[in-house]
């Protein structure tokens, strides 16, 4: 039998098969059914109370219902929880930063803790407290509009401001997406051929690799994966560290005349954004893929892993 391996492809030929912002259905489905569950649980909420109480009960009512909030008054997570950091200073407590989960936990068991966030959100910025701690810049979100428990009743906004409140976690999924169908593409590599794959440590380059085959003991090939949808400053580091890696390996072929190779996957309208450390990536590696050029793994195991490791079947002779 015999299989063909396409040559690297250019640049430009790379960039014309990448997917800016891939469509995963079963990740669409997930976040859609979030969505709809968040915003039948926000029309179903029945406000009463006066504001600082009202409010409080909102908070303990669903753990999604926080994010909401900050979504209204246009405040990130990070943000939040560096506010509350900045007035645990100001009462002189110098203990590490909650996490958001301890800030979830504390609102569902601690009633006098929610109605202090209340407080926070609904009248922050007046706070002599706060004032010293925090700029102006950030302490003017932390007035929540009066009508907020009107504004959560717009089906249609209100899934505006979930969406916004969700963008963060889809993101990460989407990446944890990418990753397990390059998984699963090498999954039937090995069922096929019997061939393993593994993430971790490796010796040799001194760093974590994504996917090393046959195995992180001796690898053969070597893949590193990014999926970005933005751009990030962390790009640039990422692209050189890559770079470092890749000269490792050749060196590595040089001096002992081993045949190991090292494979970029990359794709993302955050890479297409940035072009120099696009073309850093593609310069610096054996071959380069994306989510439509996945196919190729399998004709580069059967090109580069020796045969003892094909234990399922024979390895078959490849062109190219």
């Amino acid at each position: 039998m015999m299989i063909q391996l396409l040559p690297k492809p250019s640049l430009q030929e790379f960039i014309e098969t990448c997917t800016p912002l891939a469509i995963i259905d079963s990740l669409e489905a997930e976040f859609r059914t979030r969505v709809d569950s968040i915003t039948n649980a926000l029309l179903n909420y029945a406000a009463s109370g006066e504001p600082v109480e009202n409010l409080a009960r909102f908070l303990q009512a669903d753990r999604n219902f926080l994010g909401v909030i900050l979504a209204l008054t246009n405040l990130s997570q990070e943000k939040f929880l560096r506010i509350l950091s900045a007035e645990h200073f100001a009462n002189r407590d110098f203990a590490n930063e909650w996490n958001i989960d301890t800030v979830h936990n504390k609102l569902q068991n601690e009633v006098g803790f929610a109605e202090r966030i209340s407080r926070l959100f609904l009248d922050g910025r007046n706070s002599p407290l706060l004032v010293q701690q925090v700029a102006a810049f950030y302490l003017d979100q932390l007035a929540l509009p009066e009508n907020w428990n009107q504004i959560i009743r717009d089906p249609q906004l209100i899934q505006n401001v979930i969406r916004r409140k969700l963008a963060g976690e889809y993101t990460d999924k989407k990446g944890d997406a990418v990753e397990s169908i390059i998984r699963t593409r090498l999954d039937a590599v090995q069922s096929k051929y019997g061939v393993c794959h593994a993430k971790g440590q490796v010796r040799l380059v001194g760093k974590e690799i994504d996917h090393a085959i046959p195995s992180t003991a001796e690898p053969f090939i070597f893949i590193m994966t990014s999926y970005m949808e933005t751009t990030s400053s962390s790009q640039t580091q990422r692209a050189n560290e890559q770079r470092e890696m890749y000269l490792v390996i050749q060196n590595d072929n040089l001096r002992y005349g081993s045949k190991r190779i090292f494979i970029n996957f990359v794709d993302g309208a955050g890479w297409l954004a940035r072009r120099p450390d696009l073309r850093k990536l593609h310069e610096s590696c054996d071959y380069i893929i994306n989510l439509k050029t996945l196919d190729r793994l399998e004709a580069i195991v059967c090109k580069y892993v020796p045969e003892k490791y094909f234990t399922v079947s024979p390895r078959p002779e490849v062109e190219g």
